[in-house]
Parts: structure tokens; sequence; C-alpha cells
């Protein structure tokens, strides 16, 4: 008799998912298929991402161009720790006419680690390893401090699977959409909770 096959996972806290619904395909994609989008790090809205100070003399270059071959092959689908963040709201989540995704994320398959707000890194030639790109996506200027930001690396994929808690729709939204987003979150996986932001902020 054959054994079945057990398959381990152990899931994060959880993280959640500022999105605009102007797409709304995009969102749809999420829901069926249970995976986010893993961007590239010139992608992302921050102009400094990536940005680190060189210990580097100038006639290492092969450092600067490994490093930079390094950074390019990692993709990055950030979240946050807070799910009622007014500055979150507007400005990933379309001024409150998006949502926010509450997921756990298998971390016996995906890397993720919390951004540090404490300015770029200083990299030396002499420390480098293939990891520490991903070190560097791993600082930011203090200015960010309020995301809260958690980060999942991936290489070679496009998505990151997730499993989809909840749904929390923004205060703009209007009643008929509410109800939209409620009747395919029932049809598609009734286990997902559709929640209203105002059952959950905080005053």
């Amino acid at each position: 008799m054959e054994r079945q096959k057990v398959e381990f996972m152990e899931l994060s806290e959880m993280l959640y998912k500022y999105r605009s619904l102007e797409n709304f395909r995009f969102f749809v994609d999420i829901i069926l298929n249970n995976r986010l989008y893993a961007a590239r790090y010139k992608e992302l809205n921050d102009p400094m991402e990536g940005i680190y100070y060189s210990l580097a003399k100038q006639y290492e270059f092969s450092f600067e161009d490994k490093l930079k071959e390094e950074k390019s092959k990692f993709r990055i689908c950030s979240f946050s720790r807070l799910n009622n963040d007014e500055l979150l709201w507007t400005h990933y989540a379309d001024e409150q006419k998006g949502i926010v995704i509450g997921v756990n994320v298998d971390t016996t398959i995906y890397s993720i680690q919390k951004v540090n707000y404490n300015g770029f890194p200083i990299i030396s030639p002499n420390e480098f390893v293939n990891q520490t790109a991903q070190e560097i996506f791993c600082h930011k200027l203090e200015e960010w401090k309020y995301e809260e930001e958690e980060r999942v690396f991936v290489r070679g994929k496009r998505y990151i699977n997730v499993h989809i808690e909840e749904i929390i729709t923004g205060r703009r939204i209007s009643n008929v959409d509410f109800s939209f987003i409620n009747s395919l979150i029932e049809k598609v996986n009734p286990k997902i909770k559709v929640i209203k932001a105002e059952t959950i902020m905080k005053y």
C-alpha cells in the first residue's frame, strides 16, 4: 500500500498586503490562485531601493558587478505587520478605495525578513557572499519606518504562494462593491473573512 505524502508547513504570523482594486483582474488572480506578485527591486516605489555604501576600491569593479548581478536575481513581495495604518491605506490602497489582504506565508519555503530602518548598509568586498544582496534589501531610511515592513524573497519565480485569511475593504468602498467582493469570496473560498475597515479602526 502506497504511503501518503505528508506536507509539512510552518506558517508565519499574519502579514498584510495593501492593494488597489483599479485592475480588478489582478485581485481575482490573487483570490483564485492564492498567490501574490513578487517584484524586481527596480519596480518598487522607493527610488532609493537597493542603495548601499561600498568599501570597494576603484579597481574592485568585479565586486560591484557581482553584487549588481545578485541584486537582479531577487524578487520581493512586501508586507506590513499593520492592517489599519492610514498612510498605508492612502499610498497603496487607493485612498481607502482598495483592500488589505491578510495572509500567512509558509516559512519552510520562503525567506521572510524584517526591514531595518537604519539607513543604507555598508558593504565590504571582503565580506561579500551571495546573501549580501538580500541583506541590502532589508535596510531602508527611517522615513519609511511607519510601514513596519516584512519582505519575502524569491529567485526565479514571479509569484509567492500565500494562505489568504481575510480581506479588509477600505472605508470608501461602496456598499455595492463590498457586496460584490463578499459574494465573490463566498463562491471562491468561503473560509476567507471579509471585513469592513471601520470595524477594525482604532480611535
